[in-house]
């Protein structure tokens, strides 16, 4: 074996070959080109097997036997996969699509209640700008003709009698000058008080004014505040919800959605209980995440976790096109938790390699997540993690697979995990994201 790839330490190349399982008795070659396109020419069929059926020319007897891509009949799957399921699984999908349109309904509802009450507030707001503008333009006619009082009675008052008149205004005169000039000085100080006492009440009333208009903003925006809050209360009572749930277009989704969330809050007392099977908890999952069984091809797929359920373990795999599917848990794939790699069929033959870029260098773990999110910060978050949670779940009991094609590629992807040194040296192990992500692993 030490022909087909060198150590597997950091920086070295991936495995050379690919691992395939030969569909027919002939002899196995070796593909001209393990890292590049697939051979479908038949001249050279990708195989590799483990070292005991290299010597005795057959499987082990705990091989499942080979597996033809055109064979009818299949073999039989267990109960959970087969659709003859004991429990009903819901469409999330459709539950999702319903939950959002109930909460696009709800949110469209206080929009439209906004809208109305803003409306109304804007237009109470306008009928006040426009009195108080009223106000103000007619308390400015006036205030000329008072201000022309005020001066003609002041200059009056000011000529007779100038030692009463300042700066600060008018004052009274003395008893003996009102006596002597026949009551004259008071009618000139009174007509002169008046004047100007009216001149300034109507000038402190068009400040008000002013002041009230200015604040006419500040206060629509108060008001359609407070008017928003209470719309949002009002849903969270019970009454506004009844009157929301009341209308006819609301009505049907209203009733979809508390048949989903009684069926959910169903589900919940019954897992809590634990009389919830882990084959459901599998099937609620899978429906509810958009998993599916593994299925050739995979091209640039990682196991991204362990899924279990109940007793039921698997590998959550995941491909280049965020795709991820489930494979069942065999502990000899444990090794590959660290690397990218492909299983596909080539000339009626199962093959697994570890991939590589298009120039010829490994593609790393890090490369995958690179290529699933653009987003650098995101796809070094989502990396971090990953390498978290290498450690968990190792070692469990192995499930058995579903079916044949499942069986199959668990082998290739046992004998790919063979060469892999046991998971310490795998190509996967380094990665390109940046140099503080690598110094922090």
């Amino acid at each position: 074996m030490s022909r087909l790839f060198e150590s597997f330490g950091e920086g070295a190349d991936e495995a050379e070959l690919p691992i395939g399982s030969p569909l027919s008795d002939e002899p196995d070659v070796l593909a001209s080109d393990a890292f590049g396109e697939p051979d479908f020419s038949g001249e050279e069929t990708v195989s590799l097997l483990a070292d005991d059926e290299e010597e005795t020319g057959a499987r082990p007897a705990h091989a499942h036997p080979p597996l033809s891509l055109n064979d009818a009949e299949e073999p039989a799957v267990t109960p959970a996969f087969d659709g003859t399921r004991a429990y009903d699984i819901p469409d999330f999908e459709k539950d999702a699509k319903d939950l959002d349109a109930y909460e696009d309904s709800k949110r469209r509802y206080q929009r439209q209640q906004l809208a109305s009450a803003e409306t109304a507030i804007q237009t109470s707001f306008a009928q006040k700008r426009d009195t108080l503008q009223r106000e103000i333009k007619n308390g400015k006619s006036f205030e000329d003709e008072r201000r022309t009082a005020a001066q003609y009675t002041t200059r009056a008052y000011a000529n007779a009698y100038p030692i009463h008149v300042d700066k600060k205004g008018v004052n009274p005169p003395s008893f003996f000058e009102n006596l002597f000039s026949f009551g004259r000085a008071g009618r000139l100080y009174r007509a002169a008080f008046v004047a100007a006492e009216a001149l300034d009440q109507l000038r402190q009333a068009m400040r008000k004014r002013e002041e009230q208009l200015g604040a006419l903003d500040e206060q629509l925006k108060r008001a359609v505040y407070l008017k928003e809050e209470a719309i949002k209360k009002s849903l969270e009572s019970e009454s506004g919800l009844n009157e929301f749930h009341e209308r006819p277009e609301i009505k049907p989704v209203f009733k979809r959605i508390e048949k989903v969330k009684k069926e959910r809050a169903e589900y919940a007392k019954r897992l809590e209980r634990g009389v919830v099977t882990d084959e459901e908890q599998r099937d609620r999952a899978m429906a509810e995440q958009k998993l599916i069984p593994t299925e050739l091809p995979i091209m640039g797929a990682i196991i991204g976790k362990v899924a279990r359920f109940g007793n039921l373990a698997y590998f959550q795999l995941r491909d280049l096109e965020k795709k991820e599917s489930l494979l069942s848990y065999d502990p000899r794939l444990d090794p590959l938790r660290n690397c990218v790699f492909d299983v596909y069929s080539v000339a009626g033959t199962v093959a697994a390699k570890l991939k590589r870029n298009d120039n010829g260098t490994a593609f790393r773990v890090a490369d995958h997540f690179k290529a699933c999110w653009r987003n650098q910060d995101k796809a070094e978050e989502l990396y971090s993690q990953h390498r978290a949670a290498l450690r968990e779940d190792r070692g469990l009991e192995p499930m058995e697979p579903r079916n044949a094609n499942e069986a199959e590629i668990i082998e290739r992807l046992a004998n790919l995990s063979s060469l892999v040194d046991g998971g310490q040296s795998a190509q996967g192990q380094g990665h390109t994201l940046s140099r503080q992500e690598g110094a922090a692993s």
